[in-house]
């Protein structure tokens, strides 16, 4: 029963992170500034949705640690091209974002940039993919597709950010989200392991960050 209650809610907690979100960034940005408000909002998605959602589903602190042990039956070759292509999104946000702007941004971005992106990487990581694979194990369209378009929605929420502006606009934004949520989520369902997208998903963040912080926040 507990399993099923389990399953029950995350198909329910995904739809109304996205919604939430979509109403709560635009407010706070908007009540509390675009720096604030944005960090704020974040707070709300990784520990009030994320983190709570997946130590429910995998039971405690324990069950969070078993996340990181789930076994595949894929051979070792086939598992090493999934975690090569895992970090096509970081090639393409080094040389989109990174390479012309940390140069010019300084330390002190570059830094802020490191610890929002280890944060949300590895948080993300374990609720749209780990959790998802965990509990609905090899259904496709459970522990893949759902979370992955979900995860390319919440973002949309972002783009309503008040003040916030995006490099390459809208498309950029959720499209390229949509892109890494089917991507990463293949590749996690694939190996049943969540290691390398982890790694891959921080970097990718980290580029991606260090030109939305400096040009939003630092210019």
């Amino acid at each position: 029963m507990k399993n099923i209650n389990k399953k029950h809610f995350l198909l329910c907690i995904a739809p109304v992170l996205c919604i939430s979100m979509l109403f709560l960034i635009p407010f706070l940005t908007d009540k509390m500034g675009k720096t604030a408000g944005y960090v704020t909002g974040f707070c709300v998605y990784w520990f009030v949705f994320c983190m709570p959602a997946t130590l429910y589903a995998s039971g405690n602190f324990n069950g969070l640690k078993e996340l990181y042990r789930q076994k595949s039956s894929i051979s070792t070759a086939v598992r090493k091209i999934n975690y090569i292509l895992a970090f096509l999104p970081c090639l393409a946000t080094f040389f989109v974002v990174f390479k012309g702007t940390a140069p010019k941004a300084g330390f002190g971005v570059i830094f802020i940039a490191l610890i929002f992106g280890l944060i949300n990487g590895t948080i993300e990581e374990v609720f749209w993919r780990e959790t998802f694979n965990k509990v609905f194990n090899n259904n496709v369209y459970l522990s893949y597709i759902y979370p992955y378009v979900f995860f390319g929605i919440w973002h949309i929420s972002l783009y309503f950010a008040k003040g916030m502006a995006y490099q390459g606009g809208f498309l950029s934004l959720v499209g390229g989200t949509f892109f890494m949520g089917i991507l990463w989520g293949w590749i996690a369902y694939k190996t049943k392991s969540i290691k390398v997208v982890t790694l891959a998903h921080i970097i990718t963040n980290f580029f991606a960050f260090t030109g939305l912080i400096f040009e939003n926040w630092f210019i």
